[in-house]
């Protein structure tokens, strides 16, 4: 795992003209604000996006505590859940009018529901080649002025993120559905015979 890391660091790092890192523990400036920023920017890179790399599914049930207004249930998501993209009822319809609050979905759908969700991917040999471009050009847009002093060069490397960032959600979103939730298969037998 720690390669993967080390390649998206050692291609902001070169973007910006400075040395590579050989290892996480590298005692260099760069390595050291590499290390404090990289799961910071993974994640918002991640949430930025349904990545078809990043994707789940899980099976929630409501928990014994309700909420205290306006929702009549509480969900518990998953510990690596960065954004819920879709909430399914039992019945394989999409929940329209639910909320997150605190690391839970309230809402008034009866147990269980589906969510489809990007999760916090830490392996970076699952990320797409466009994917790990991006999060290269957002971690030198980070680095540059810590490392430079120059708030143009920033700026700058802003700018390229921004647009690697719109090349890899085109060519993402182009290669599947990223807002469907297949139903389970015993959920589809119960429609079929109702």
């Amino acid at each position: 795992m720690a390669k993967g890391i080390i390649e998206i660091y050692n291609n902001a790092l070169q973007d910006l003209g400075e040395n590579p890192v050989k290892s996480l523990l590298d005692d260099s400036k760069a390595a050291s604000l590499c290390n404090q920023r990289w799961t910071a920017i993974r994640d918002a890179v991640l949430r930025a996006h349904p990545w078809n790399s990043c994707l789940r599914q899980a099976e929630l049930s409501a928990t014994a505590a309700t909420p205290l207004w306006r929702w009549e249930k509480q969900y518990v998501l998953p510990a690596d859940c960065l954004r819920v993209i879709l909430v399914v009822g039992r019945d394989g319809t999409p929940v329209r009018d639910w909320e997150i609050q605190g690391g839970v979905i309230l809402c008034d759908e009866e147990a269980p529901i589906f969510i489809s969700y990007v999760r916090r991917e830490e392996d970076p040999k699952k990320y797409d080649a466009l994917l790990s471009e991006a999060l290269s050009a957002r971690l030198a847009a980070a680095l540059a002025y810590p490392l430079s002093g120059s708030t143009a060069l920033a700026n700058s490397f802003w700018t390229v993120y921004q647009d690697k960032l719109s090349e890899a959600r085109g060519v993402d979103a182009r290669e599947g559905g990223s807002e469907s939730i297949r139903m389970p298969q015993y959920l589809s037998a119960k429609r079929s015979f109702s």
